[in-house]
């Protein structure tokens, strides 16, 4: 059987250094790092695995775990001190400064690299001289489900517990047809129907697993969308670089411009900046952007903003309850 992505991330495998065996084409690798994820040496088993490292230039930008302690326990590994920098774009800056080999590579620290990644990507040296590949995304995170079907929240299913004799006399209507994925519906009306009570309990949960599987029967898993609390704070910051780094160093194109005005959107809603302090400012660092904006969709929108957020979050209560 093929071993799963999830499978090979949690394994052990013995250290390989494809340096140390063969440093044809070497080259040196940079990542900059705030915290990590707890697949942070697995990462670093396959870049190892797969890239002749020369050197692993590490930027600290302030990391808030262990992150470093484990790196250092690789060969030929330097952490230069970025805690002093505010942006990921100069660190990066002084990563690619302190490059010694005529190409590198820049990988994130949550990046686990396939087998055959480095000899694939080298092969495109003679078309480009920047690129990159595309993602596969694995989700491993944890969040409260709320399924609906038809209207309908679904009783609790996948770790159940069940009176025998409820199920008795309802058990001979079930046929050997149609009852699949809804099972949980006709289990929940066959207790009910024959004078029996159901419900669900809030005191307990089960961990739930959404993979790919290897069968005649598997469906890949296409897209996963994941909603992110963020503080006001963080929320704040993370528009205002997202906008600031758009105007500052790219020119305005329909997507950025787009991307632009649902950052914008959201500080404005979010009462964290005022139109003249924006106008202000794209006046004096990049007066192009102020022809693609359109004010007055944006300062609409972001009106609305608070309405559209309380009615998005009254409608998730209601959801649950």
């Amino acid at each position: 059987m093929e071993r799963s992505i999830f499978e090979q991330y949690y394994s052990t495998p013995p250290f390989e250094d494809r340096f140390a065996r063969d440093p044809t084409d070497a080259i040196e690798v940079i990542i900059p790092v705030i915290h990590t994820n707890e697949l942070w040496r697995a990462n670093l088993l396959s870049i190892y695995r797969e890239v002749p490292v020369r050197r692993l230039l590490i930027s600290d930008g302030g990391c808030k775990d262990d992150s470093i302690d484990i790196v250092r326990e690789f060969p030929r590994v330097e952490v230069l001190d970025h805690r002093q920098y505010v942006s990921l774009g100069y660190c990066l800056r002084k990563l690619i400064e302190a490059v010694e080999t005529d190409w590198f590579a820049y990988l994130h620290s949550d990046v686990y690299l396939p087998p055959g990644w480095f000899d694939a990507m080298k092969a495109h040296q003679k078309e480009y001289d920047w690129f990159g590949c595309p993602q596969r995304i694995t989700a491993m995170v944890e969040y409260p489900s709320v399924d609906i079907l038809g209207g309908e929240i679904r009783p609790h299913a996948g770790s159940q517990m069940g009176r025998k004799a409820a199920f008795v006399p309802g058990l001979p209507e079930i046929d050997d047809d149609y009852v699949y994925r809804q099972e949980d519906f006709v289990l929940r009306h066959l207790v009910e129907k024959h004078g029996f009570k159901s419900g669900n309990v809030e005191d307990m949960f089960h961990f739930h697993q959404v993979m790919h599987k290897f069968s005649p029967w598997a469906r890949k898993v296409s897209s996963v969308k994941v909603n992110v609390e963020w503080s006001r704070e963080e929320e704040v910051r993370a528009s205002t670089m997202q906008i600031k780094g758009i105007i500052k160093y790219l020119e305005p194109s329909p997507a950025l411009v787009s991307e632009v005005e649902v950052h914008l959107r959201k500080l404005l809603a979010l009462n964290a900046i005022t139109k003249a302090e924006f106008d202000q400012w794209v006046a004096n660092t990049k007066p192009a952007w102020s022809q693609r904006i359109k004010p007055w969709r944006i300062y609409l929108l972001s009106a609305l903003e608070p309405t559209r957020v309380k009615l998005k979050q009254a409608i998730k209560l209601a959801l649950r309850t």
